[in-house]
């Protein structure tokens, strides 16, 4: 297919995504098509987005929780009503390398999610794919060495060769292993991502903080595409993290002094704050009963102030949080207590990949 246009928008914490992005705009320019690669970061596209069958966007984005990100959901949803416009979408998933053994990642329900919306607007969606790139969660597990990277990402390129090629050749990219893989488990982990979007993000945005290395630079605050970081304090500023973070570790990946940790000691805290059957300590202070459910289980009033409590119980003890970590030997105790403080631990941000890449357009 001889596509006039070709558009790609890409949302990148660590630069994989741009990484996937950047590599199919070089192909689809080898093919003659006039090519933009744009960062999705607070953009409403419009008038680059042209309308007609010659004319091709793409979506590239990390997979979170098994899903899309917010931040994608949202970008899609805000994108224009387009008759018969070709479109594609990718997600870049967290994989491992052990021994000769690669661990794939899952993208789940993302990209058939996004595919729909972009169907319901008009697009002709002419395949979808996930491609494995190196887990950046440092949240979870130690980052793996440069040469597994090297290894994942060499794999990753020749997949999205293939891929965009195909989709220039007149393909559509549907019926592959791979997106059986990904609809199945899409599908048997539909509840996780679901928890996530809605619950889960919250939890894992409230798990930062800088430890005593933060000088209070701002790099993260300035370079967090969804503004979700701000300095808090006149005397020794420190990061914090609002609800609107997405867990792109960028700024975990950026940070000059090495300071921001994922808090594993004060998540298990957080847990059991959050975890608080508080509807069943009301009910029974009120011994209130409901008919049919003596021990509440299935109520939706139970649910319903479960979920009123979950939100402020991850925020007020946050703000607490924050405030004590600013006292040295807190802060010593929380940083000393999370793996992530340690030097083989890592943090990841792709190899080819600078700061001033993954935010500005490139042509």
């Amino acid at each position: 297919m001889a596509y006039r246009n070709t558009t790609i928008y890409f949302m990148s914490g660590t630069g994989n995504s741009y990484r996937v992005a950047t590599w199919m705009g070089e192909i689809a320019e080898k093919n003659g098509s006039n090519t933009d690669v744009f960062s999705a970061k607070n953009k409403k596209p419009a008038k680059e987005i042209k309308n007609g069958n010659d004319n091709l966007i793409g979506i590239v984005f990390p997979a979170h929780g098994f899903t899309m990100p917010w931040h994608i959901l949202k970008f899609v949803w805000r994108l224009p009503r387009r008759k018969s416009t070709h479109a594609f979408c990718v997600a870049a998933r967290g994989s491992l390398k052990f021994g000769s053994v690669f661990i794939p990642g899952m993208s789940g329900s993302g990209t058939f999610i996004v595919a729909l919306i972009l169907k319901l607007k008009g697009y002709n969606v002419r395949g979808l794919m996930s491609v494995d790139m190196p887990s950046n969660w440092f949240s979870l597990h130690p980052i793996q060495r440069a040469k597994s990277h090297d290894a994942i990402i060499a794999r990753a390129h020749h997949k999205v060769k293939s891929f965009i090629e195909r989709i220039f050749l007149n393909g559509n990219v549907w019926f592959t292993l791979n997106n059986l893989y990904e609809i199945t488990g899409g599908i048997l982990l539909s509840l996780i991502s679901i928890g996530y979007l809605f619950f889960g993000r919250f939890f894992l945005a409230k798990l930062f903080f800088a430890n005593n290395n933060c000088n209070g630079c701002g790099v993260c605050t300035e370079n967090c595409s969804f503004r979700a970081i701000k300095m808090w304090g006149k005397k020794n500023p420190k990061p914090f993290w609002k609800y609107s973070c997405e867990s792109c570790m960028r700024c975990s990946a950026l940070c000059p002094q090495n300071a921001i940790e994922a808090g594993q000691s004060w998540g298990v805290i957080l847990y059991f704050i959050t975890a608080i059957p508080v509807s069943f300590y009301i009910f029974s202070a009120l011994n209130v009963t409901i008919p049919g459910m003596a021990n509440l289980k299935g109520s939706w009033i139970r649910t319903v102030l479960d979920i009123l409590y979950y939100y402020p119980a991850i925020f007020i003890p946050y703000y607490m949080f924050h405030f004590l970590i600013r006292i040295p030997v807190i802060n010593w105790i929380f940083a000393h207590t999370t793996m992530t403080h340690y030097y083989f631990w890592g943090r990841y941000r792709e190899p080819n990949t600078k700061l001033t890449h993954i935010d500005e357009k490139k042509k």
